[in-house]
């Protein structure tokens, strides 16, 4: 994550805050000290810990120097003189409150040090997530949206979802109706037992519009405060290839079986049209033309019926006859011309 260099600007507010601060605690230490004699450092304590808030260790530290020659100059004996220290006990007093500044100084470049690297990790943290194609939302122990990456930010404002920030997670399951409902209620309760510790995680695969994806929820704890992970992954694509093979394995079932029947039945019906061409050479040709004719029509519309039956290469459902049960569309399932006899068939 790219940080902005520090201008001359920066590198002088420290100092200007310490500056100010110890300027004025002096004016209210003057006004304060007949009522807090013999000391008024906690006042300049005071200034020592706002330049130390605001501009760090060396603002502290310039504060705490400042503090020093005027707590000396217009407090201590004698008054407007440096390091006269008419009374001795006033140098361990001197002593304690440099150390006690120095330490508050330090606390506060330590407590800086803390913020500025936890920001640096949300940002770390807020980039990664960003990073990730799958939509990502963390939700507290009510259910609502604390975080969510970009990838969900951008579905949402493609009118995907409202759920934004500070939003209801599970109001949309919740809402969900029609065919997608019961889906919707089950990922709505798992993630709720999620929220509610009786299980560490949860997934489901739920239709979102056109598509499916998959929805996980896993749950993690920080200072005894309920936080769940949520991510959305886009699936569509793996449940179509999936259900092009089971179609696919489907297809090559019907196939095998198609071809074997195919082998079985050619066998015999040869030996029928070998004997229905002995049978016509034998008998006179008006009969044969009046009794044969259709026993060999249906023996070419058998012979049809084979070749498509070893030449499938999708699978149909037959919707000519809707009250019988689900039954294969041979001519919808196999390229080629139309069966000899067919027409006159339904």
């Amino acid at each position: 994550m790219s940080t902005r260099a520090p201008t001359l600007l920066d590198t002088l507010v420290p100092y200007g805050v310490a500056v100010v601060a110890v300027g004025l605690a002096l004016p209210v230490a003057l006004a304060t000290w007949p009522l807090t004699q013999p000391t008024v450092s906690p006042v300049f304590l005071a200034a020592v810990m706002v330049a130390a808030w605001v501009g760090g260790l060396r603002g502290g530290l310039l504060a705490t120097a400042l503090a020093l020659l005027a707590l000396d100059y217009f407090f201590l004996e004698p008054v407007h003189a440096l390091f006269g220290f008419a009374r001795h006990e006033d140098v361990p007093r001197l002593v304690v409150f440099v150390l006690v500044a120095v330490l508050i100084s330090w606390l506060n470049a330590a407590r800086q040090r803390a913020t500025v690297v936890l920001e640096e990790s949300r940002g770390f943290l807020q980039s990664t997530l960003d990073s990730l194609t799958a939509r990502i939302a963390i939700i507290d122990g009510r259910g609502t949206i604390v975080a969510v990456n970009d990838a969900w930010r951008r579905f949402a404002a493609a009118g995907g979802g409202p759920r934004a920030v500070g939003s209801d997670y599970l109001s949309a399951y919740d809402a969900a109706f029609g065919e997608a409902a019961a889906t919707a209620r089950a990922a709505a309760a798992g993630i709720r037992a999620v929220l509610e510790r009786r299980r560490d995680t949860f997934s489901v695969e739920v239709p979102e519009g056109q598509g499916w994806f998959a929805v996980r929820a896993t749950r993690f704890e920080r200072d005894g405060e309920v936080r769940v992970v949520v991510a959305h992954e886009d699936v569509t694509e793996r449940r179509r290839a999936e259900e092009a093979e089971r179609t696919a394995e489907a297809l090559r079932s019907v196939a095998r079986l198609a071809v074997a029947a195919a082998h079985e039945i050619n066998n015999p019906l040869a030996v029928i049209r070998g004997n229905l061409d002995l049978i016509g050479g034998q008998v006179a040709e008006e009969l044969a033309r009046a009794r044969l004719r259709p026993a060999f029509d249906a023996v070419d519309r058998i012979s049809g019926i084979v070749a498509r039956m070893a030449n499938i290469t999708e699978l149909r459902v037959s919707e000519r006859r809707p009250t019988l049960p689900e039954m294969l569309d041979l001519r919808g399932s196999s390229p080629g011309p139309p069966d000899k006899g067919a027409s006159a068939n339904p």
